[in-house]
Protein backbone atom coordinates (compact mmCIF):
# COMPACT_ATOMS: atom_id res chain seq x y z
CA UNK A 1 0.00 0.00 0.00
CA UNK A 2 1.43 3.33 -1.08
CA UNK A 3 1.39 6.05 1.55
CA UNK A 4 0.28 9.48 0.36
CA UNK A 5 2.92 12.10 0.69
CA UNK A 6 1.80 15.26 2.39
CA UNK A 7 3.53 18.54 1.57
CA UNK A 8 5.74 19.76 4.36
CA UNK A 9 4.81 23.34 5.31
CA UNK A 10 7.61 25.82 4.73
CA UNK A 11 8.74 27.68 7.80
CA UNK A 12 11.48 29.76 6.19
CA UNK A 13 10.73 33.36 5.07
CA UNK A 14 9.30 33.65 1.57
CA UNK A 15 11.89 36.11 0.28
CA UNK A 16 10.95 35.49 -3.35
CA UNK A 17 7.37 36.61 -2.73
CA UNK A 18 8.50 39.78 -0.98
CA UNK A 19 11.00 40.46 -3.76
CA UNK A 20 8.16 40.11 -6.26
CA UNK A 21 6.20 42.80 -4.44
CA UNK A 22 9.18 45.14 -4.80
CA UNK A 23 9.97 44.19 -8.39
CA UNK A 24 7.96 46.96 -10.02
CA UNK A 25 9.21 50.51 -10.74
CA UNK A 26 5.84 52.07 -9.90
CA UNK A 27 5.66 50.40 -6.50
CA UNK A 28 9.25 51.40 -5.77
CA UNK A 29 8.45 55.01 -6.73
CA UNK A 30 5.46 54.98 -4.37
CA UNK A 31 7.58 53.60 -1.52
CA UNK A 32 10.34 56.10 -2.23
CA UNK A 33 7.82 58.95 -1.82
CA UNK A 34 7.10 57.64 1.69
CA UNK A 35 10.72 57.21 2.78
CA UNK A 36 10.67 60.55 4.59
CA UNK A 37 8.18 59.11 7.08
CA UNK A 38 5.28 61.13 5.71
CA UNK A 39 1.71 59.98 5.03
CA UNK A 40 0.47 60.85 1.53
CA UNK A 41 -2.81 60.55 -0.41
CA UNK A 42 -3.00 57.87 -3.07
CA UNK A 43 -3.26 60.58 -5.75
CA UNK A 44 0.09 62.05 -4.70
CA UNK A 45 1.72 58.61 -4.87
CA UNK A 46 0.19 58.04 -8.31
CA UNK A 47 1.65 61.34 -9.56
CA UNK A 48 5.06 60.47 -8.16
CA UNK A 49 4.97 57.12 -9.97
CA UNK A 50 3.51 58.60 -13.18
CA UNK A 51 0.50 56.29 -13.17
CA UNK A 52 -3.27 56.64 -12.80
CA UNK A 53 -4.94 56.61 -9.38
CA UNK A 54 -6.71 53.35 -10.28
CA UNK A 55 -3.41 51.68 -11.14
CA UNK A 56 -1.84 53.06 -7.96
CA UNK A 57 -4.70 51.54 -5.92
CA UNK A 58 -3.90 48.13 -7.39
CA UNK A 59 -0.24 48.49 -6.49
CA UNK A 60 -1.23 49.72 -3.03
CA UNK A 61 -3.20 46.53 -2.32
CA UNK A 62 -0.10 44.46 -2.96
CA UNK A 63 2.06 46.67 -0.74
CA UNK A 64 -0.53 46.37 2.05
CA UNK A 65 -0.66 42.57 1.65
CA UNK A 66 3.11 42.44 2.27
CA UNK A 67 2.84 44.76 5.28
CA UNK A 68 5.05 47.36 3.62
CA UNK A 69 2.55 50.20 3.99
CA UNK A 70 -0.52 51.00 6.06
CA UNK A 71 -3.47 53.25 5.29
CA UNK A 72 -4.76 55.80 7.80
CA UNK A 73 -8.39 56.80 7.37
CA UNK A 74 -9.79 60.20 8.31
CA UNK A 75 -13.44 60.12 7.28
CA UNK A 76 -13.53 59.79 3.49
CA UNK A 77 -9.82 60.58 3.17
CA UNK A 78 -7.09 57.95 3.07
CA UNK A 79 -3.39 58.57 3.55
CA UNK A 80 -0.66 56.00 3.02
CA UNK A 81 2.53 55.65 5.05
CA UNK A 82 5.29 53.09 5.50
CA UNK A 83 4.44 50.36 7.98
CA UNK A 84 7.38 51.40 10.14
CA UNK A 85 11.07 52.29 10.26
CA UNK A 86 12.14 48.72 9.53
CA UNK A 87 10.57 49.03 6.05
CA UNK A 88 12.65 52.15 5.37
CA UNK A 89 15.77 50.39 6.57
CA UNK A 90 14.97 47.40 4.34
CA UNK A 91 14.62 49.66 1.29
CA UNK A 92 17.81 51.57 2.15
CA UNK A 93 19.72 48.30 2.52
CA UNK A 94 18.42 46.94 -0.80
CA UNK A 95 19.37 50.20 -2.51
CA UNK A 96 22.90 49.90 -1.11
CA UNK A 97 23.26 46.56 -2.94
CA UNK A 98 21.67 47.74 -6.19
CA UNK A 99 23.50 49.23 -9.15
CA UNK A 100 22.32 52.33 -10.96
CA UNK A 101 20.00 51.52 -13.83
CA UNK A 102 21.66 52.04 -17.23
CA UNK A 103 19.98 54.64 -19.46
CA UNK A 104 17.43 53.16 -21.83
CA UNK A 105 17.51 53.81 -25.55
CA UNK A 106 15.85 57.12 -26.27
CA UNK A 107 16.26 58.47 -22.73
CA UNK A 108 16.88 62.20 -22.63
CA UNK A 109 20.08 63.43 -20.97
CA UNK A 110 19.65 64.23 -17.31
CA UNK A 111 18.76 67.86 -16.73
CA UNK A 112 20.77 70.17 -14.50
CA UNK A 113 17.85 70.21 -12.04
CA UNK A 114 17.75 66.40 -11.87
CA UNK A 115 21.51 66.23 -11.35
CA UNK A 116 21.29 68.81 -8.56
CA UNK A 117 18.43 66.90 -6.90
CA UNK A 118 20.44 63.66 -6.99
CA UNK A 119 23.45 65.37 -5.42
CA UNK A 120 21.28 66.90 -2.70
CA UNK A 121 19.78 63.50 -1.91
CA UNK A 122 23.20 61.86 -1.64
CA UNK A 123 24.59 64.65 0.53
CA UNK A 124 21.83 64.77 3.14
CA UNK A 125 18.39 63.18 3.40
CA UNK A 126 16.04 61.52 5.81
CA UNK A 127 15.82 57.73 5.91
CA UNK A 128 12.33 57.54 7.41
CA UNK A 129 13.02 59.66 10.51
CA UNK A 130 16.82 59.66 10.85
CA UNK A 131 19.70 61.29 9.00
CA UNK A 132 21.30 59.62 5.99
CA UNK A 133 23.73 60.43 3.20
CA UNK A 134 27.07 62.17 3.70
CA UNK A 135 25.69 64.12 6.67
CA UNK A 136 24.11 61.09 8.36
CA UNK A 137 27.27 59.02 7.99
CA UNK A 138 29.38 62.01 9.10
CA UNK A 139 27.34 62.40 12.29
CA UNK A 140 27.71 58.66 12.97
CA UNK A 141 31.48 58.78 12.51
CA UNK A 142 31.75 61.84 14.75
CA UNK A 143 29.79 60.07 17.49
CA UNK A 144 32.03 57.01 17.17
CA UNK A 145 35.14 59.19 17.37
CA UNK A 146 33.85 60.76 20.62
CA UNK A 147 32.92 57.30 21.92
CA UNK A 148 29.34 58.50 22.41
CA UNK A 149 28.47 55.67 20.05
CA UNK A 150 30.20 52.29 20.13
CA UNK A 151 30.16 49.39 17.70
CA UNK A 152 28.62 46.18 18.99
CA UNK A 153 28.77 43.32 16.51
CA UNK A 154 27.09 44.64 13.37
CA UNK A 155 25.25 47.38 15.29
CA UNK A 156 25.78 50.24 17.73
CA UNK A 157 25.27 50.98 21.41
CA UNK A 158 24.73 54.46 22.83
CA UNK A 159 26.94 55.75 25.66
CA UNK A 160 25.36 57.71 28.55
CA UNK A 161 27.10 60.85 27.25
CA UNK A 162 25.08 60.68 24.01
CA UNK A 163 21.80 60.23 25.86
CA UNK A 164 22.77 63.16 28.09
CA UNK A 165 23.54 65.32 25.05
CA UNK A 166 20.14 64.51 23.56
CA UNK A 167 18.42 65.24 26.88
CA UNK A 168 20.20 68.60 26.98
CA UNK A 169 18.65 69.36 23.60
CA UNK A 170 15.15 68.44 24.77
CA UNK A 171 15.08 64.80 23.61
CA UNK A 172 15.28 62.76 26.83
CA UNK A 173 14.90 59.20 25.57
CA UNK A 174 15.06 57.80 29.10
CA UNK A 175 11.70 59.46 29.78
CA UNK A 176 9.98 57.75 26.86
CA UNK A 177 7.52 54.93 27.56
CA UNK A 178 8.64 51.40 26.78
CA UNK A 179 9.04 50.98 23.04
CA UNK A 180 9.47 47.94 20.83
CA UNK A 181 11.73 49.99 18.58
CA UNK A 182 15.46 49.55 19.36
CA UNK A 183 17.15 52.41 21.18
CA UNK A 184 19.91 52.47 18.59
CA UNK A 185 20.74 50.44 15.53
CA UNK A 186 22.89 50.55 12.41
CA UNK A 187 21.17 51.18 9.06
CA UNK A 188 23.15 50.58 5.87
CA UNK A 189 23.35 53.83 3.90
CA UNK A 190 22.62 53.20 0.21
CA UNK A 191 24.73 56.05 -1.18
CA UNK A 192 27.70 55.84 1.20
CA UNK A 193 27.70 52.03 1.49
CA UNK A 194 28.39 52.24 5.22
CA UNK A 195 26.08 52.32 8.27
CA UNK A 196 24.47 55.41 9.74
CA UNK A 197 22.82 55.55 13.15
CA UNK A 198 19.11 54.72 13.30
CA UNK A 199 16.64 53.62 15.96
CA UNK A 200 15.21 55.99 18.55
CA UNK A 201 18.61 57.64 19.00
CA UNK A 202 18.89 58.29 15.25
CA UNK A 203 15.39 59.76 15.18
CA UNK A 204 16.17 61.99 18.16
CA UNK A 205 19.35 63.32 16.51
CA UNK A 206 17.37 64.19 13.39
CA UNK A 207 14.69 65.88 15.54
CA UNK A 208 17.37 68.06 17.18
CA UNK A 209 18.96 68.94 13.83
CA UNK A 210 15.61 69.92 12.29
CA UNK A 211 14.28 71.76 15.35
CA UNK A 212 17.44 73.85 15.66
CA UNK A 213 17.56 74.36 11.88
CA UNK A 214 20.96 72.77 11.52
CA UNK A 215 19.33 71.15 8.50
CA UNK A 216 16.21 72.20 6.58
CA UNK A 217 13.99 70.17 4.30
CA UNK A 218 14.09 70.53 0.53
CA UNK A 219 10.59 71.02 -0.84
CA UNK A 220 8.94 67.97 -2.42
CA UNK A 221 11.93 65.80 -1.53
CA UNK A 222 13.39 63.94 1.42
CA UNK A 223 16.68 65.71 0.78
CA UNK A 224 17.98 68.09 3.42
CA UNK A 225 20.18 71.17 3.20
CA UNK A 226 22.66 71.92 5.94
CA UNK A 227 22.65 75.55 7.05
CA UNK A 228 25.64 77.73 7.89
CA UNK A 229 24.52 77.62 11.52
CA UNK A 230 24.28 73.85 11.25
CA UNK A 231 27.86 73.51 10.03
CA UNK A 232 29.05 75.66 12.92
CA UNK A 233 26.95 73.77 15.48
CA UNK A 234 28.04 70.33 14.29
CA UNK A 235 31.68 71.45 14.33
CA UNK A 236 31.36 72.88 17.84
CA UNK A 237 29.25 70.13 19.42
CA UNK A 238 30.43 66.99 17.61
CA UNK A 239 33.79 68.07 16.14
CA UNK A 240 32.31 67.24 12.74
CA UNK A 241 33.66 68.91 9.61
CA UNK A 242 31.76 69.04 6.31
Amino acid sequence: MTRRAHPVPRLDPDIARLAGALADPSRIAMLDALLDGSARPIGALARRAGISAATASGHLRRLIDHQLVVVDRDGPHRRVRLAGPTVAELLESIAAHAHAAPPAAGDLPRTTAATTAARELRFARTCYDHLAGVVGVGVTRALLARRWLRTAGDGFTAAPALLGWLAGHGRALADEPRSRRPLVRACLDWSERTPHVAGRVGAAIADVALARRWVVRVRDSRALRITAGGRAALAAELAMAL
